[in-house]
């Protein structure tokens, strides 16, 4: 029978209870860190290596990461939908990734990843208004940059 010779490591009471351990100590590490990250340093970072920082398409895919981060913490989509749909986002202004990125992401190919993609995005009876809204139109956006062609009908979201 094996026996552990050493003692069993001594703690205080203070490192058990998580609030007494930082009390009042902000983090150093990131003090100005909001949930959104640090977002006047990424700005700088870019402005450095010549990406322009106000460009349309980089409005848009900000606007849009920020959409699907409010329909992920109303819950009007599911976190694995956040994730495909935070991925067609990322990947719009290409025209949308290739076949191995899906295929190693998602498993999926490009036409299977566009009907995720639509389920994931049709508007529940329980979203509101303004969220089925959003929901829709971002939709027909992401549809419209992967295809590079217009959509056929606006409510093509709303209906596989």
């Amino acid at each position: 029978m094996l026996e552990n010779p050493a003692p069993p490591p001594r703690t205080s009471p203070a490192t058990l209870d998580p609030s007494a351990a930082g009390a009042g100590v902000p983090c150093r590490a990131h003090p100005e860190r909001t949930r959104i990250g640090n977002r006047p340093a990424r700005r700088r970072r870019a402005a450095r290596i010549g990406v322009p920082t106000d460009s349309p398409e980089l409005n848009w895919l900000r606007q849009s990461l920020r959409a699907c981060d409010l329909l992920a913490s109303v819950h009007s989509i599911s976190p694995s939908d956040r994730a495909l749909v935070a991925f067609a986002i990322e990947w719009a202004p290409y025209g949308g990734a290739d076949t191995e990125d899906l295929f190693i992401k998602f498993g999926a190919q490009r036409n299977r990843f566009l009907h995720l993609l639509q389920a994931a995005m049709i508007p529940r009876p329980s979203d509101l208004g303004h969220l089925r809204n959003l929901k829709t139109t971002l939709c027909n956006d992401l549809l419209r940059a992967w295809n590079d062609t217009p959509p056929h009908n606006e409510k093509q979201c709303r209906r596989l």
